[in-house]
């Protein structure tokens, strides 16, 4: 009696992505777009940290920019919303 060798063959199922956990079919085993938001990741979060930096800055300064529904009381300097015919303090926006 004769036996026939055949190969043994392992079929390896599609790994999961370390960055997302779905089944990914990419050779390296991570999806492009979570590879590219992976690299991405810590010049995002610099960013990130810049921006609020400028915008606490801003705000310690007082430059920043202001609301385009509020307006500035001539007399007092307090901040009101466009809509307000009188300040807290009593000036009459518009009067005379």
């Amino acid at each position: 009696m004769t036996h026939s060798l055949l190969p043994v063959v392992t079929i390896r199922g599609p790994t999961n992505c370390p960055v997302c956990g779905k089944a990914s079919y990419s050779r390296s085993g991570t999806h492009p777009q979570c590879a590219m938001e992976q690299a991405d990741a810590g010049r995002k979060q610099r960013l990130k940290e810049e921006r609020l930096a400028a915008a606490r800055k801003a705000k310690a300064s007082g430059s920043g920019t202001k609301a385009w529904n509020m307006k500035q009381c001539p007399r007092c300097k307090a901040e009101s919303h466009v809509r307000k015919k009188y300040c807290v303090c009593g000036h009459h926006f518009f009067g005379s």
